[in-house]
């Protein structure tokens, strides 16, 4: 009862408020009343900063007992990348209630990997009467994965463990084309792409290039006549060339004037980059004549696409020899690919860890069992039907109840890796023994088990039943050992026979006697000698072994009373009774 009261107020560690990273926590002293405010944690992302304030009020008493003092001794399981701070830390994190019911901690830090967690806090109370509780509890924290962007695209779980699943995003939809090149020797050309597996631990590239749905456009940048028709009047000097240029539907879009006087093909002319449409354009030679000439000589027309490649093409003119040559050239403006990059990282995962055992499985809760990992390098948490058991982060674990257990191996980096489950199994004890004396007869009402009396120390062979008729001076006892093969034994009786020669025919002698609890023993030999001392109803008090001494004085003191007093050599047994006054 005791432990459920205090379990519910040292919940009250999780009064949470999400802010800004900082060194110091921040307690929320709006709240009243022990408890949650609220009860779970708020998410964190992967690689992106998180910080947590987390006020505590703690009860100053229970069940009427004053509680003096809490103590945050240790919070185990946090997300790697994460720390935690408590506001009195300089005082070990201990908090009088008396003096103050708040305190607070702060979590902080960037988490690394994606993944749900348990953490546990373990909180000392420092009780009335009862004195320190120690009680640990669970706090779920869950990571999400990151997401990481960039104008190109965007991932989804970017950083993490092998074999790490990343889902991809593309930020420039309806484009003409795409190529994703993800790093690991896979490529798409898929608008959005499949997620990748990365499965080997490494640094990964991811680059996109991505063709824009544009149309691209055309430019008319230079004309050049290379040969015209007779036409002109060579007779008396060389052409006076121009030309003009028309679009699909007829209209003349430029003049090439004023014309490039007497000069005989080829000739060339630079145009300003006149844009052009999907559609035959016309260019029109002309050799300027004029004044005493007459008119303009029409030298011949030449076609060609607007969005096409440069090229040349050839015209003629009725009644002229020769022809008219024109080579065009079109510049295409390129469109220029998009492209964006960004990295994966992935983590190794450990090795799924072995746990063996140092014997048998199946155990009674008197023997010892070890459990053990194969894993010397990386931290280990035992877990015991899947709940963490605090502070058991060695290699080796000795399990205390039945149970499934589990070791969880992680890296620096935050992976980690969990074993099969170990199944232990515990038996009780069966019940204690016990026994009664009547004479030399001793008689148990023990059921269910299996019977051995033993003398001494040592099993009497066929002594199975309830009773057993003591026929020798010494000790004994009985034990019982049930289905599973768990054995109890009672206490070890003293068992002196009635008649029982004192003193001298003893084989030793013992003074005083009566005493005040102390006494001394003489011996005629030199043999090794362990002495007995039991009550008057047969419970051992004391066993010491005293040697081949020739005197042995007994230096503890006993209570007044009766006691037998049995001396055992390897070749007999011998009592005395003491008074002690």
């Amino acid at each position: 009862m005791m432990r459920k009261l205090l379990f519910g107020c040292l919940l009250s560690i999780l009064c949470l408020a999400v802010k800004p990273v900082s060194g110091q926590c921040i307690i929320d002293t709006t709240v009243s009343g022990a408890g949650v405010y609220p009860d779970t944690l708020p998410d964190a992302t992967a690689n992106t900063p998180y910080s947590v304030d987390v006020t505590f009020v703690m009860l100053t008493d229970t069940l009427g007992l004053t509680i003096y003092s809490y103590q945050i001794q240790s919070v185990v399981g946090l997300p790697v990348g994460l720390t935690w701070q408590c506001n009195n830390s300089g005082n070990g994190c201990v908090y009088d209630p008396s003096v103050s019911v708040f305190g607070c901690v702060l979590i902080s830090g960037t988490p690394l990997v994606a993944g749900t967690y348990t953490m546990t806090v373990t909180v000392v109370a420092d009780v009335q009467l009862v004195g320190n509780q120690v009680i640990p509890f669970d706090v779920p924290l869950t990571v999400l994965p990151g997401s990481v962007s960039n104008p190109g695209f965007s991932m989804l779980n970017s950083t993490g463990c092998a074999p790490l699943t990343v889902d991809f995003t593309n930020n420039n939809p309806g484009q003409a084309a795409y190529l994703w090149d993800f790093g690991n020797g896979l490529q798409s050309t898929l608008e959005n792409p499949p997620s990748q597996i990365y499965t080997t631990p490494g640094t990964y590239v991811v680059t996109q290039t991505v063709t824009p749905n544009v149309t691209p456009s055309w430019f008319l940048t230079n004309i050049e006549v290379t040969s015209v028709p007779d036409n002109y009047g060579g007779f008396i000097d060389d052409p006076d060339l121009y030309f003009l240029l028309y679009d699909p539907s007829g209209t003349q879009v430029y003049d090439s004037r004023p014309a490039i006087d007497n000069t005989f093909p080829p000739v060339s002319w630079g145009t300003p980059n006149i844009p052009l449409s999907n559609g035959n354009y016309v260019v029109h030679v002309w050799d300027e004549d004029g004044g005493l000439f007459g008119a303009d000589d029409d030298l011949g027309e030449i076609s060609f696409a607007g969005n096409g490649t440069s090229g040349s093409a050839t015209g003629t003119v009725g009644g002229a020899s020769g022809s008219l040559n024109v080579n065009y050239t079109i510049f295409e403006t390129p469109v220029v690919p998009l492209e964006a990059t960004d990295t994966v990282y992935v983590y190794e995962s450990p090795a799924v860890p072995m746990i063996t055992a140092s014997g048998p499985l199946i155990i009674c809760e008197d023997d010892s069992l070890t459990l053990s990992v194969n894993d010397t390098v990386n931290i280990v948490q035992w877990y015991q039907d899947g709940l963490i058991l605090a502070g058991e982060n060695g290699i080796t674990y000795t399990p205390l109840v039945s149970g499934d257990y589990t070791a969880t191996v992680t890296t620096a980096q935050g992976c980690g890796a969990t074993s099969v489950v170990t199944q232990v199994v515990i038996n009780p004890l069966p019940v204690k023994p016990t026994f009664f004396v009547v004479g030399n007869t001793f008689t148990t009402g023990v059921t269910g088990v299996n019977l051995q009396w033993y003398y001494n120390g040592n099993p009497i062979p066929g002594a199975n039943t309830n009773t057993l008729t003591a026929t020798l001076n010494g000790t004994y006892q009985l034990c019982g050992t049930d289905a599973n093969g768990c054995e109890n034994c009672s206490d070890t009786l003293a068992f002196v026979n009635v008649g029982l020669a004192e003193n001298a025919a003893s084989g030793f002698q013992l003074y005083p006697n009566p005493s005040h609890g102390r006494f001394t023993m003489l011996f005629t030999s030199a043999e090794n000698r362990t002495l007995m001392i039991a009550d008057i109803t047969g419970r051992l008090i004391d066993k010491v072994v005293i040697g081949t001494s020739l005197r042995y004085s007994y230096a503890n003191r006993l209570e007044s009373g009766v006691y037998i007093i049995s001396v055992i050599s390897s070749n007999q047994s011998s009592q005395v009774r003491l008074v002690v006054e």
